[in-house]
Parts: structure tokens; sequence; C-alpha cells
């Protein structure tokens, strides 16, 4: 009896000018022959095959240029006959990954506009289904030719909910580029994802046979699936090695793709030991799918980075480093590998009844990918790749960072360099602060660096408590959103120099930033609401008032870019008084209040009168009580309007764990009830 993968059936869409191999089962030693005929029943190509002795068989064939005229491919083996109607040839990407891969559009604000701007447009998906049980389901332990899977039209409302917003919105986008001048050109995408399944369950088992040394760290670290405990992990059944690809890419074989789009790598945030492996393994993935459904030697895989997320109660996650892979890969090998940054957009979030993890932004990261797919593989004379660090040397008391494009290294002059904010001009004397970049002394303890660009390729870092700088990161910490550091045409892609570094590489601890919200008065992330839930990574206010007062976040009233304003909030019935306004920060587990590793803060206020300042500590004793601690602040120098500049040590910061801080400010005889606050800096030790 005749029998197809269920991904060989009516409906689907495969690439043009590439090799496509069907094959399946039929009686065993009889002679299979496949036609394709197109829309006037003509027959275009036939091919014929004996099946083996067991009943297996396969047939290849080129598949013709692209067009919207549907073609019908038959099968026949003796009396047997299998039609596939309705089949086109176009551009045809494999979409694979985690959950935010799998994240279908129903879930975002915008999907009914997506919806609308599908009409006309020919794209299809083929959606692989997950099964019964979902990730604690008996997952198989042998690929699997038969999995369950459908083809879709992306324009049908009834399954538009259902499929990829990335890939819906990337085969939109990529839709109006490749058929412009009328050109008809269908495009479509497999999605083959799972939620929460690390890059080792993608990789065939049979890989790992043969790459032992991967294969041994595995079993090191536990991470390894052995058959006498398969299917025995509950809910973890599906990040178990191998199951994935068993379940959902094996039964794809035969087809080829123009590519890959990879959404993945959260999975891999949570424990530093899988951050050893993702590199490797991630080479070993891109070369096994080559392997498998390339069509030529341009097989390109566009990695998205991740955004950021918290992992544990701590607030920890090592995002930058699993992030770090894929910007490795596009530096080394930049014709085959491609990433997007991502955590420049907005954390769109859809509480309760998503994580953070999932940010709601897909559609401009769908977009995001489908330029870049049309530089890099379509003929696009952009950017193929967001810029990267290239090299970096010590200057004095700067770091001086260059940056460059793999493969494009003119693409900065071409296209626009270095700048902060997307759309704020090269060189501009706006006032914007760079959110997520960060410098280290001898301390290790990094903290927020001033930029200044100097070139279209070169930034120079320093920071005024730092005489003599040794290291830089960009977008390495897991709560920190708003990255705004573009070059040409893309966000800039994260880095670390001491990867760079030719000191030693052993034993090096991993770096972590504390990206402490309350020091950046500049940014509405400090303003969240009281009530979202614990989720979020700033889940209450930065800042909180202390009883009689109020804090708003002013941005009329500053130097800068904006700072907070301490009020009373019972105005004075006479006026010149004596009047005290406070505000004060909590400690909770994304904003550490860790300031026995710096030497003092720095700040500018804001005071029509005579004021004095100080910093009150509460925090708890060695014996376990609460206590406080009051810091006096100093004034620096006076500057204009009524500002000044004040200095508080911290050289007798007390021990014990900080619960909280409160900026004070006393005025005697003030004919104005309140005190701006701004220009946070902490001097690292």
């Amino acid at each position: 009896m005749l029998k197809l993968p269920p991904v060989f059936s009516s409906g689907a869409l495969f690439l043009q000018n590439a090799p496509l191999t069907i094959h399946g089962t039929a009686d065993a030693d009889i002679p299979v022959t496949l036609t394709l005929s197109d829309h006037t029943a003509h027959t275009v190509k036939e091919v014929k095959t004996t099946a083996d002795e067991n009943g297996h068989f396969s047939l290849t064939f080129s598949t013709p240029t692209a067009s919207c005229e549907p073609y019908t491919i038959t099968l026949r083996a003796a009396d047997d006959c299998h039609s596939m109607e309705n089949i086109l040839f176009g551009e045809l990407w494999l979409a694979s990954g985690q959950s935010n891969m799998e994240l279908e559009n129903a879930k975002q604000p915008d999907s009914e506009s997506m919806l609308s701007t599908l009409s006309g447009k020919m794209i299809r998906v083929y959606h692989v289904y997950n099964i019964d049980g979902g990730s604690a389901g008996m997952f198989p332990y042998e690929p699997d030719d038969m999995t369950r899977g459908t083809w879709f039209d992306v324009t049908d409302n009834g399954c538009h909910a259902l499929i990829s917003a990335v890939g819906t919105a990337f085969c939109s986008h990529l839709s109006d580029f490749l058929n412009r001048a009328d050109k008809q050109i269908p495009i479509g995408f497999v999605n083959a994802c799972w939620g929460g399944t690390g890059i080792r369950s993608w990789i065939p088992r049979t890989v790992y046979q043969k790459e032992q040394t991967l294969m041994n760290r595995l079993r090191e670290y536990g991470m390894y699936s052995e058959a006498n405990d398969w299917n025995t992990h509950g809910r973890d059944n599906a990040g178990q090695t191998s199951c994935q690809y068993n379940l959902k890419v094996h039964g794809l074989v035969g087809l080829k793709f123009r590519g890959i789009l990879w959404y993945q790598g959260e999975f891999e945030c949570w424990d530093e030991p899988y951050l050893r492996l993702y590199a490797d393994s991630l080479q070993v993935f891109y070369q096994t799918y080559r392997e498998l459904f390339a069509s030529d030697e341009h097989f390109p895989m566009l990695c998205i980075l991740l955004y950021p997320f918290p992992c544990t109660d701590e607030g920890d996650c090592y995002i930058g480093y699993v992030n770090q892979n894929f910007v490795d890969a596009a530096k080394t090998d930049p014709d085959h590998f491609h990433f997007i940054p991502t955590n420049d957009l907005p954390p769109i979030w859809n509480f309760p009844v998503d994580h953070p993890i999932h940010p709601l932004h897909k559609y401009a990261v769908g977009k995001r990918l489908a330029v870049l797919a049309e530089n890099a593989v379509y003929g696009g004379e952009g950017q193929k790749n967001p810029a990267v660090l290239d090299a970096w040397e010590r200057d004095s008391q700067r770091l001086l960072l260059h940056f460059s494009v793999p493969g494009q290294p003119d693409a900065l002059k071409d296209f626009g360099g270095i700048r902060i904010g997307e759309h704020v001009p090269v060189f501009s004397v706006q006032k914007q602060r760079p959110i997520g970049l960060y410098i280290a002394g001898a301390s290790g303890t990094y903290v927020p660096a001033d930029c200044e660009i100097l070139s279209c390729d070169t930034v120079a870092l320093s920071h005024p408590g730092i005489n003599e700088p040794l290291h830089a990161v960009y977008a390495y910490n897991s709560m920190e959103e708003g990255c705004n550091l573009w070059a040409g045409q893309f966000p800039l892609g994260c880095f670390r120099t001491d990867d760079l570094s030719r000191e030693p590489q052993k034993n090096r601890p991993l770096i972590t930033v504390e990206c402490k919200p309350w020091c950046n008065e500049t940014r509405d992330a400090v303003w969240t609401c009281e009530d979202a839930p614990i989720l979020d990574g700033f889940y209450r206010p930065v800042w909180k008032a202390t009883p009689g007062c109020e804090v708003v976040h002013d941005r009329a009233f500053t130097l800068d870019c904006g700072s907070i304003r301490i009020a009373r909030s019972d105005y004075p019935e006479k006026l010149p008084c004596d009047i005290t306004v406070g505000a004060c920060v909590e400690r909770h587990p994304y904003n550490r209040l860790d300031l026995d590793r710096y030497t003092a803060l720095h700040l500018r206020m804001l005071c029509a009168g005579e004021a004095s300042l100080s910093l009150i500590l509460t925090h708890q004793t060695d014996g376990g009580k609460t206590a406080e601690t009051t810091l006096p602040a100093h004034k620096i120098k006076n500057l204009h309007h009524s500002w000044a500049e004040y200095r508080i040590p911290m050289d007798t910061i007390p021990t014990g764990e900080i619960l909280s801080m409160q900026f004070r400010a006393e005025m005697r005889q003030a004919y104005y009830p309140f005190v701006n606050l701004e220009g946070f800096v902490l001097m690292p030790k």
C-alpha cells in the first residue's frame, strides 16, 4: 500500500529550482512512478524507481522555477495512486527553536492588522503538530517519518491565529521584497518548534555518536538521554537529547530549504555548564541541517538574539553568553551565519498569560529577519549582519572600541556609523545616554560607561571613577531591555572585550552586570506600575516617596535628559518655611543594593535655597536586627540654575544586607517645597 510522510500532501509549497526527494513505502519490489503536471495537466516531469524488498522507495527530481500557478504531483505503485494537488514552488524556510518562535499570531496585540496585510500574498506554512501529553508525552526514541502536520495558507483567518508570528511577519515582508515588479514568487516556512527545549534535543542521535567528545560532555553534565530512562522525566521529556529531531524534523527529510530561522537558547540561560556546550552544539546543529536540507552552497542560518528575562529569584540569567555564540558564529563565518539583536525593542508582555520570556514584539522581529534575508540571500544592497566588536585598545583613561560588519568591511561608512538611538544622526549633539554599555576597572565591578563617538566605527569609553579601565561589555545584563546602540541599519551586536583579550582564559569568572535602574532617571522603566505581576523584572516602582511626599519623573527641570522630583504632597500654607522631603529605593532581586562595591556616589541636586542632603541606609545587622546608618552628602561645587554637585562617601558602609536607601533633603526657609535629583554616578572600588 502506498504511504508517504504527511509533509508530502496537497497544498504544499516546495523550494524552487532545487532537488526534491519524495520517499515512502509501497508493496515490495513493485515499480513506482512520479509525475509532475502543471495547471494545464501537461506532464512536466516523470521519474521512476522500484520499491526495495522492504517496500521503501525514493524519487528525486529538480523542482521548477517559482510560480503562483499550481502543480499536481501524482505517484503510482501498481494499483495504488496518491495525488498531491495545488502544489506551489517558491521560497521555503525552516523556522525552528523554542516558544518564542512557536508563539502564535493569536497572542500578538496587532494580529488583525497583520492579517489584513496578508491579503493577496501567496504564503504557506507547514505546521508540525505536537504529540498528546504535551511536554510530558511519550516522545519517539527513534526518528519518526510519519509525524503529523498540515499545510496552511496563512491568509486563512481560521489558521492564521495558530501560526508562528515571527514566521508570518518574516514571510509577509519578504514577499513584498521578492514580488516587486509584478513577480510571482510564493513564500512559505515549515514551523517545527517546541517551547522549553535545548539545542541538543534538535540534533540527531547518530550525529552525537559521531561527535563522541560532545556526547561525553553532555553525559558529564547529566544532559544526555539514555535509552534506559527514555520518557521518564515528566515535563522534561520534551528536552531529551534528539527527541525533537526524532519527532519534528526527521519527517521533513527530502525537502530542501533556503535557510534556517533559529529562535532558541533560553533553555541554556539557566546554568553555567550549558554555556560551555552551546558554541560546539550550534556548529554541529548547522552542519547537520546543512547536509540534510541545503539545496546549494549558500545555506544561511538567521539567528535571533534572546530578549532579557529573569531566570531565577535572584535575577540571574546568562543571556549575554548565549547570545555571544550567535555573534561569534557570524564573525567567524559571515556567509552562513547571521543574527539580529532584539533587546532594543519595547518590552510588551501579555500578563498574566505569558512569562516575560515571551515579549510580544514578534512582528518587529520578523520584519528585521526579512531585511537581513533580503540583504544576505536575495541580492539586497544593505547590511548582511549587524556590526560587531572587531578590536579594542586602552588609551590612557579610555577604552577605544572598533566595530565592523562581518564580511562587509566598509558597511559602516556606507550605511551609517555608530550612534546612540535608531534615529539620532551620527555625531549629533542631542543628549541621549547609552543603555546597556558598561565598563570595569581592576575591581571587576561594571558601571555604566560614558560614550564618545569618535568616527563611524570607533567609540571611546570612560568613567570618572575608573582611572585604568580594563574591560567593557554591551547587552550582557539579563534585565537590561532598551539597549540603544545602533550601527548602520541594525542595532549593535552584544560584546564583551574579555573575549578578545590576550589575558589567560582559564578560570575567568562569568560576567555579571547590575543595571541598577534607580541610577538612570531618564528611563521610564523606573516608573513601572506597582500592581504588575512579580515576573516582570521591575515589578514595582524603583523610587518611592516617603510619607507626606511624592516623587515624579521631571523632564523640565534638568541639566540632562530628566530628573527625579521629590516634593511635599501637602503644600505648605506659608512660605518660606523649613521643609524636609524624601524618597527611597528598596532592594529586590533585580535591584541589589550592593553599595559596599563602591567608594562614593556622585549626583546633582536642584534646590532654590540652602539644603542638606543625606543618604539613610536601612540594613540588617549580624544579629538579624534592622538598623539605620546615615551617610551625609558633601557639596562639591555649585552649578548654574540652582543646581549643585554632591558626593556621598561610602567608606563607612555597614556590614549586612542593605534593605533600602532613602535620599532625604532638609531645606531651611525654602520658598519651593521640592528638590530634583539627577546625574547618579557610582564610583567603583
